[in-house]
This record gives structure tokens, sequence and C-alpha cells, in this order.
């Protein structure tokens, strides 16, 4: 287990057919220090336009801590801190969006309404809530 006791992150989200593809995957690609590969899953919307759902999943303890020290001098930690705990659910996921458009402008503001959702897995024996909100800070707080 990494030191931060995070299991797996999911970063994922969607480019319309409107949209240029390779610059949805670069907007992504702002939240890495190191090459990474995406997931691509076509489905349709409710008009029956396509819509690209991409992913980037991390599992490796060093790809998941190169992940973290990148997102903690992007994110407003503060905001984290003072919202964790309606972000973590039930499972130890901590939710957290951001706007592709902001991002694009290298604004990395916290976004509830946000088009790119990130998810970190938290991982504390026994499996506790309140144990991975604890962490969160300690995360968050340095």
């Amino acid at each position: 287990m990494n030191p931060f006791d995070i299991a797996w992150i999911q970063i994922e989200t969607f480019s319309h057919a409107t949209e240029d593809i390779e610059k949805v995957k670069s907007l992504l690609s702002k939240f890495f220090s190191f090459d990474i590969s995406f997931k691509e899953n076509k489905t349709h919307g409710h008009f029956g336009n396509e819509i690209t759902i991409i992913k980037v999943e991390l599992e490796n303890n060093k790809t998941i801590k190169n992940f973290i020290n990148k997102f903690l001098e992007l994110a407003d930690k503060r905001y984290l801190l003072d919202t964790l705990e309606r972000r973590v659910d039930e499972d130890g996921v901590l939710f957290v969006r951001m706007s592709k458009e902001r991002v694009y402008n290298d604004d990395f503001t916290i976004d509830d309404c946000g088009d790119i959702l990130i998810s970190m897995k938290f991982v504390t024996y026994p499996k506790s809530r309140e144990k991975v909100i604890e962490n969160g800070k300690l995360l968050f707080g340095n």
C-alpha cells in the first residue's frame, strides 16, 4: 500500500461529438507528471448524439503517489479540508469534481457541478468512513 492508504484513483470525463477528443485528453493530462493511458467508451446521449467517456485508472502505488503529489500542487487543499466529510462515501471513496473549461485555462478550482470526476478509494482496516476522513485530513492538511 502507498503511504496515503489509497487503493485506486479514477479520473474521468466525457467528450461530446462536437469536442476535440485529443483536447479533452490533454486536459486530463494536466493532472499527471508522467505518461498515462486512456480508456475510452463510446455511448450515445438522449438524442442519439455520440459521447465518449474518457477514463484514467491508477492502481500502481508509484503512479498513485505521483498523482497525489501533483494533485496536492494543483488543488485548493483548504477547501478540500473544509468539505472533506461530504466528499467521502460509506465505502471510503473521496469524490472531487472540476470543470473542463476551467482546467483548460489552468484553473483547478473544485466545482461540484464540474464534468471532470476524480475518485480516490481510501483503505482502512477495519473499514471506517471516519478513519478515511481522518486520513484525508492528514493528506490535505500538509
